[in-house]
């Protein structure tokens, strides 16, 4: 998705930005900004292409977002890919748990289907049942953590907007 209103509605929300100088470039600029940039001290990591911004330690939660900076070759312009995710340990548990469910759900499903086809209870397709309606939850809770992490990704799009608004094509 790309524009300039901030993405919402999917798991991890991306947008490009096309930049008017070349990658290694705007790199050097990007990177010479956020390290000149007083109110971006330690809220930000940077390797090659790649760069993370991170909210304010004293505003972070369990919900909040941080931004992931990619720089890419476009001819002699580049595109800054960003997406939105939650932390690394917050995303890992919610896809182990959201993983977990569907295994269950569908081994239920499977298991119940053979119990029913072979005229047996089919006790097995309580496994869809029950996942079914948690796998919607974890989605649902994945939704309100963006609803509660919206400010602060307008907050970190606001800030990279800032810092290439000069650069941009």
């Amino acid at each position: 998705m790309s524009g300039e209103a901030t993405p919402s509605g999917r798991l991890r929300p991306t947008f490009t930005m096309e930049l008017a100088h070349p990658r290694q470039v705007a790199i050097e600029m990007l990177r010479d900004r956020f390290a000149r940039d007083a109110s971006l001290a330690g809220r930000w990591r940077g390797r090659d292409r790649w760069a993370e911004l991170y909210v304010r330690e004293t505003e972070r939660r369990v919900w909040s977002p941080y931004l992931s900076i990619r720089l890419d070759e476009n001819g002699d312009r580049t595109t800054l890919f960003g997406r939105f995710a939650p932390h690394p340990e917050v995303w890992t548990f919610f896809m182990f748990l959201y993983f977990a469910v569907a295994f269950l759900t569908v081994f239920g499903s499977i298991f119940g289907y053979v119990q029913w086809a072979s005229e047996e209870p089919a006790w097995g397709l309580w496994g869809l049942w029950i996942g079914a309606p948690i796998l919607l939850g974890l989605h649902g809770v994945s939704a309100l953590g963006q609803l509660l992490g919206q400010s602060q990704m307008v907050e970190l799009r606001t800030e990279l907007r800032r810092l290439v608004d000069d650069m941009k094509a």
